[in-house]
Parts: C-alpha cells; sequence; structure tokens
C-alpha cells in the first residue's frame, strides 16, 4: 500500500517529485525526484519512518478524495452505489428476520 501511494504521489505531481513536509527541526522540507531517491534516503535514516508515514497518509487521502469526487460527478456511478446500499440494507434486514426465528 505504501509504495503504491508513493508511486501515487509521484504521478500525481506535475514536476514528477514527490515533496515531503517537515519541521525545520527535522531537516525542513525534502524533494525527491524519484522513488530509488526516497528509499535511499529512508534506507540512510535522513527520513524519519514517522515523516514518511504522515506523506503517505495525505497522499492516499488526496488520491481517495480525487477518485470520490469522481465517482460523485459519474451519474452511473451514484445509481450503483445507491443500488448496493439498498441491497446491504436489505440483506442486513433479512439476516436479522433470520436470527429471531
Amino acid at each position: 500500500a505504501l509504495a503504491s501511494a508513493f508511486q501515487f504521489g509521484f504521478a500525481s505531481d506535475a514536476t514528477g517529485e514527490l515533496s515531503i513536509k517537515r519541521s525545520p527541526e527535522n531537516g525542513g522540507d525534502i524533494i525527491f525526484k524519484n522513488r530509488s531517491e526516497l528509499e535511499a534516503s529512508f534506507s540512510d535514516e535522513s527520513l524519519h519512518p514517522g515523516d514518511l508515514k504522515a506523506a503517505a497518509s495525505t497522499i492516499m487521502v488526496e488520491v481517495l478524495d480525487k477518485l470520490a469526487t469522481a465517482i460523485k460527478a459519474d451519474g452511473d456511478a451514484t445509481k450503483a452505489s445507491k443500488a448496493l446500499k439498498a441491497l446491504a440494507k436489505k440483506l442486513a434486514k433479512n439476516k436479522r428476520k433470520k436470527k429471531k426465528r
């Protein structure tokens, strides 16, 4: 999942770079031009796991937000979502009925 998040992070940036925000006490923001640079920095411990985790979380949230927006804008996807919710509700209701027996 982490590798996928960073692949999306590199791909979604117009420059093809990945910027990880860090406090000045931790060396300030750092920019990676590719995944190899990121991995090397993590391996030599110049990039803290906490900074990497925070960046991965931010990337994943951005990607999921874009996906959610695209799905909401698609009429067919909205209809499918409503149909799935109705089915889930129906199945839950049937399950409760079976438990009562």
